[in-house]
């Protein structure tokens, strides 16, 4: 919860809009797959932390010059959502911009990185939903906040249905390349949309997927409760000793380190939920089949994984199998399941997990420096919460020295009573 104090910590504020150095085109549409269409009312949101020698002379007008040259490359992020007749959304290519915000900040990024407040870094992510008036809602918005010690945050705010964590990495990746002069506009290349494949008869309906009451034009999740972040700082000798205690003292078969974290928070949050233990869950991982691309997509993998047994009394070890050797790829359901003028939620349909191991999140350099500190979340969780396990250098200048940040989206009366039974059943202090 950010209270009104919190609010006062950052001033100044600064709003103008960025887009394509050059016109992409007329009447140019994108249609969003049905995978597309089951994110739209759930938005990313991501802070890279900077140190004052990395931000040395990025000032604005250098920073919204080759954001002109990355849009050109990444025009999607400058379109708009309008609505065909039959009430499906498309998106216009017409250039109108990201948006873009400049705000200021009295304390110093290592000062902010040492409270360890996840909430708190909502307030370096301008975030508005998508609608009421969908053609004259950004997609993206950009925020700058500069810290008193010469310190840069960026942050970001981006509607899912453009993209997943992974492509949008990857093209944020790419924006320190043109900032760095190593990367000029090319020539614009169009990529040739599929086809609509044709829906098949008696689709099994994906477990997660959830259908939810129709939203309209304003893209916004109703939760029954309301929602809250919070994060767990997870370094390379805690994570040894948690897959030690899963694997045994044989280490024959090391346990998936992805898996044993999702086990202990399956498993913790089946009993605070005293007696509605989540049977059910989903697994969002990157596809290795998808290298990277410079078109943003929702190509990650999107599974299923069913119990059968009481998830409180099953071992830990069980439950890391199960979660590694029985996940259903359900994307081609999902895909075959949407309809254009439906609502849907995939992230909190069920409890979900979500592996963004396999996201380059460090692979933004600003003259040639890594960031500090680079944090994930979601916005427009279902009820049944979402679970984010994000890569932590701990060490910039030692890479192969990684942690883990956990970051939590759960109903507010789950968050202290989980805060309190991982901590008790000693994996997390």
């Amino acid at each position: 919860m950010i209270s009104s104090t919190d609010n006062k910590l950052l001033y100044n504020f600064k709003l103008s809009s960025v887009g394509p150095s050059r016109i992409t085109g007329s009447g140019l549409i994108n249609e969003p797959t049905g995978i597309d269409l089951a994110m739209k009312l759930h938005y990313i949101k991501g802070v890279y932390f900077f140190s004052s020698e990395a931000s040395q002379g990025l000032t604005t007008p250098h920073i919204k010059e080759n954001l002109f040259y990355w849009s050109n490359d990444y025009y999607l992020a400058s379109g708009r959502f309008w609505r065909a007749e039959d009430g499906r959304p498309y998106m216009k290519c017409n250039d109108c911009g990201v948006r873009m915000i400049e705000a200021q900040c009295d304390k110093t990024v290592e000062e902010w990185l040492q409270m360890r407040d996840s909430s708190l870094d909502s307030l370096l992510v301008y975030h508005q939903p998508l609608g009421p008036d969908l053609s004259f809602s950004p997609s993206l918005y950009l925020q700058i906040t500069r810290f008193k010690c010469g310190g840069i945050s960026f942050g970001m705010s981006w509607a899912h249905i453009i993209g997943d964590m992974f492509s949008i990495s990857d093209s944020i990746n790419m924006w320190g390349l043109f900032l760095a002069g190593l990367k000029s506009y090319g020539p614009l290349e169009i990529p040739k949309q599929p086809e609509r494949p044709q829906k098949p008869n008696n689709v099994k309906n994906p477990l997660s997927l959830k259908r939810v009451n129709p939203v309209g034009d304003h893209w916004v999740t109703a939760n029954d409760c309301k929602m809250v972040t919070f994060s767990l700082y997870l370094t390379d000798s805690k994570l040894t000793h948690l897959l030690s205690n899963i694997s045994g003292q044989t280490h024959i078969e090391k346990a998936p380190l992805f898996e044993s974290i999702c086990a202990i928070i399956w498993q913790s949050i089946s009993k605070i939920r005293q007696g509605n233990e989540p049977k059910t869950v989903t697994i969002c991982k990157k596809d290795p089949n998808c290298s990277k691309i410079r078109n943003l997509s929702n190509t990650q993998i999107i599974s299923s994984v069913e119990s059968q047994n009481s998830i409180i009394d099953s071992d830990l070890k069980t439950l890391t199998k199960l979660l590694s050797d029985c996940a259903i790829d359900e994307r081609d359901q999902i895909e075959n399941t949407v309809e254009g003028a439906q609502d849907y939620i995939v992230y909190g349909a069920n409890l979900t997990f979500i592996d963004l191991g396999g996201a380059d999140l460090y692979g933004l350099e600003w003259n040639k420096k890594k960031p500090l500190f680079v944090s994930y979340s979601i916005q427009g969780v279902g009820d049944e919460g979402v679970v984010l396990v994000v890569p932590w250098k701990q060490n910039c200048d030692d890479l192969s020295n990684k942690g883990r940040v956990v970051t939590m989206i759960l109903p507010e009366m789950e968050a202290t009573k989980l805060k309190i039974e991982l901590k008790e059943n000693g994996f997390f202090t």
